[in-house]
C-alpha cells in the first residue's frame, strides 16, 4: 500500500506499481497500469490510427497540457503469407538528438 492508492490485479486490468517521489526531483506519484482489451477488441481492416490526448485540470476551469509518459503496445493477428516487413532502424538512427 502506497499513499492512498493500492495496487490491484485482475484478469484484464490492474495497477501493479505505485511509486512515491524520491525527494530528489520535483516529481509526483507514478502509477503503472495495464488493460487488456480481450473482450472488446478494436477491429480494423487495413489501417489503424490511435491518438492519445493528455489534459489536466486547472483551478480556473481550463484544461492544460500535461507531460505524462504513456506507453502502449498493440498485437494483431494476420493471415499468412505476408509481405516482408521493412528492416528496423539501427540504434544510431533511433537516437534522439
Amino acid at each position: 500500500m502506497n499513499g492512498k492508492y493500492n495496487t490491484y490485479s485482475g484478469p484484464f486490468m490492474g495497477m501493479y506499481n505505485v511509486t512515491q517521489p524520491d525527494g530528489l526531483y520535483r516529481s509526483q506519484q507514478k502509477f503503472s497500469l495495464y488493460r487488456w482489451h480481450i473482450m472488446d477488441p478494436i477491429r480494423f481492416e487495413s489501417d489503424l490510427r490511435v491518438t492519445m490526448q493528455d489534459l489536466g485540470w486547472h483551478r480556473n476551469g481550463r484544461y492544460l497540457s500535461r507531460r505524462d509518459d504513456f506507453m502502449s503496445v498493440a498485437y494483431w493477428y494476420q493471415t499468412l503469407p505476408a509481405e516482408r516487413f521493412p528492416q528496423l532502424p539501427s540504434v544510431d538512427e533511433l537516437e534522439i538528438s
